[in-house]
């Protein structure tokens, strides 16, 4: 299997008619994706032959795991991990997609192209948020009024360029991430937050810190994905992981994050949190 990808799939309750057609917006645009392979890590609302059902128009090869419950993203996304490593063994490549996207058809070609041709444990998609922000770039676009254009309007803003950066959709190695473990949840015990973090100190010290290695987008492919850079409005709830993320690499390991994220917000907060530790003033 060339390439596999996985999804989060969480419904609430509370947003049912919201979350249904953001899912539909996804789900409509993905089968148009050059791999069809999805697991789909079932974090609440719909059974698990519910969810089956719901998926079974979308003409993917969905695989349902999980029982209902929102274990959280380090945990749902890891199942997912675990579950290609068990089963797809031979897998060369695993994304992680987000049910709050638009992925213009044929998207992931480019990534793979890049993954092919580079030594690189990972390669991340541009993306626009729902503001017509490309933060990276520091771009922006005003968006179509209706999602049936976002297939024109985001192939009309690709770009042959390659910049450091993180965002989701990304496509990992299968076997680096393997290798490096993918997301540890005896660190993090949290819902969200830090987790990628987390993964990317994991590959930077795969490569040594002599090689500082640091997370690429490739604009050559750009999806849309609506919530971006969501720790900001979490409040309190974002602590768990970031302490578990301390207990696991420390004071120095927050130096290096300084080293591996281009936005000066990341610059700064783990700057002053890794002063803070190591007792700098």
């Amino acid at each position: 299997m060339k390439l596999i990808h996985t999804l989060l799939f969480l419904i609430r309750a509370n947003r049912l008619a919201d979350d249904l057609n953001m899912t539909r917006t996804l789900m409509e645009s993905f089968r148009r994706s050059t791999y069809k392979t999805v697991v789909v890590y079932n974090q609440g609302y719909f059974s698990n032959d519910e969810l089956r059902q719901y998926l079974s128009e979308f003409e993917l090869d969905i695989h349902v795991i999980g029982e209902g419950v929102n274990v959280g993203i380090p945990a749902g996304r890891q199942s997912c991990f675990n579950y290609i490593w068990d089963n797809f063994p031979d897998t060369d490549y695993i994304s992680e997609i987000h049910l709050d996207m638009y992925l213009s058809s044929n998207w992931e070609d480019p990534l793979v192209a890049y993954l092919d041709t580079h030594d690189e444990p990972m390669v991340c998609c541009g993306i626009i948020d729902r503001y017509g922000n490309m933060t990276i770039m520091e771009k922006y676009h005003a968006l179509p009024d209706s999602f049936d254009k976002y297939e024109d309007f985001l192939k009309s803003i690709r770009e042959d360029t390659v910049l450091q950066g993180l965002t989701h959709p990304c496509i990992h190695s299968a076997k680096i991430l393997k290798e490096v473990g993918g997301y540890n949840t005896d660190f993090l015990k949290g819902k969200q937050c830090f987790d990628d973090d987390s993964l990317m100190l994991s590959y930077y010290y795969y490569y040594g810190t002599k090689a500082k290695w640091h997370p690429k987008i490739n604009f050559n492919s750009i999806a849309y994905h609506a919530v971006a850079e969501q720790r900001n409005s979490l409040g309190e709830s974002v602590m768990i992981n970031y302490n578990g993320l301390v207990k696991q690499y420390g004071a120095m390991g927050l130096k290096h994050l300084c080293e591996i994220h281009k936005s000066q917000w990341h610059k700064n907060y783990f700057g002053d949190n890794y002063k803070l530790l190591a007792g700098i003033t």
